[in-house]
């Protein structure tokens, strides 16, 4: 044999080998690559911000505006008062009645104007009969659903001789320099879930604004990540024609958390959240997540169950916020660590 032929024989002869000792080899399969833990992007620290001064009578307009987020436990009342008008958003719960015409009292007011009826809920209109006994209503605003409840139907007995309104998305109504636009109800009513029917709407005066829900469970949220899909009566109102950003959002449902999805924070801009809330079943509200959320958006949270009741004033651009209680240090201290995940009702 050649030497030629007998080295490509032997060039055979070892990668045979080669292959078949590679056959009895058991090789590890590659690990999969490692997918990073996920940690939730850290809060900002909570900064409530300086009181803005309303500036002197030589530069404010004449007619003040004054809007106070009134501490009635678990429920809400809001009052909006201007020169010569008066108006109530809900009445809180029957047990609160008192405490509310005491502060109505204490800011001097002798009639209602308009009273705003959100929905049948006893948190939100309970103290309607105290009210209308105790001052003057000269309109009442409804969302325009007949509700068969014996709730209900108690307090339409209470209201039955006062003119009446039922309100809808996209109606306006001025009064002086305030202007109110309709965000919810919609034209088409969601009866089978009669919470988002309840009223929400944008308070105007000059350019400064702030949206106002109340008891709107179907606000936002769902999903497997709280806050980041829009639904319910929120989408709706995040896609008409009325321009919702404002600096001051008056979160619904007590703080729920599906109150406020990322997108609706995204398109209202708001600086200022508040919350109206007390010790409530099971304590539920507010949720966390939400407190959470609006810090992520940089915003600043007051709740009327820490500071009590809450005023904000205006002068058409700049605005101001008292609190009965001082946002202070143990305040903020207390925020923070509820956006960090923690309860906001200890166990």
């Amino acid at each position: 044999m050649s030497r030629p032929v007998f080295a490509l024989f032997s060039l055979i002869a070892l990668a045979l080998v080669a292959f078949l000792l590679l056959g009895c080899v058991q090789f590890e399969p590659a690990p999969p690559p490692s997918v990073p833990s996920y940690a939730p992007l850290p809060l900002p620290p909570y900064t409530p911000p300086q009181t803005l001064p309303v500036p002197n009578e030589t530069v404010a307009p004449v007619v003040p505006f004054e809007t106070s987020f009134i501490d009635v436990g678990f429920g809400d009342a809001t009052l909006i008062r201007s020169a010569n008008f008066t108006m109530l958003i809900d009445d809180g719960p029957a047990g609160s009645a008192d405490s509310l015409i005491a502060f109505l009292r204490a800011k001097n007011v002798e009639r209602i104007d308009v009273l705003v009826l959100s929905a049948s809920d006893p948190n939100s209109v309970g103290g309607t009969p105290a009210i209308t006994r105790k001052f003057p209503v000269r309109e009442v605003w409804t969302n325009g659903v007949n509700y068969s409840d014996p709730f209900w139907q108690s307090i339409e007995q209470q209201i039955q001789f006062t003119p009446q309104k039922a309100v809808q998305y996209g109606d306006n109504f001025s009064y002086g320099n305030l202007t109110f636009t309709i965000l919810n109800p919609q034209v088409e009513r969601m009866v089978s879930n009669p919470q988002a029917d309840s009223i929400a709407m944008k308070v105007s005066y000059g350019s400064f604004c702030a949206l106002l829900f109340s008891q709107s469970e179907a606000a936002g949220a769902s999903g497997g990540d709280p806050g980041t899909v829009v639904g319910g009566m929120e989408s709706r109102i995040l896609f008409g024609s009325v321009p919702i950003a404002c600096p001051v959002l008056k979160v619904s449902h007590y703080g729920s958390g599906n109150s406020a999805s990322f997108q609706f924070l995204e398109r209202v801009k708001p600086k200022i959240g508040i919350i109206s809330v007390g010790p409530n079943p099971r304590n539920l509200y507010p949720e966390p997540a939400l407190i959470r959320r609006l810090m992520l958006k940089n915003m600043s949270v007051y709740v009327t169950d820490k500071l009590g009741s809450i005023t904000l004033s205006s002068d058409g651009a700049l605005y101001s916020i008292r609190t009965e209680k001082p946002v202070d240090e143990d305040y903020t201290r207390f925020i923070n660590n509820v956006g960090d995940t923690r309860l906001y009702w200890t166990p």
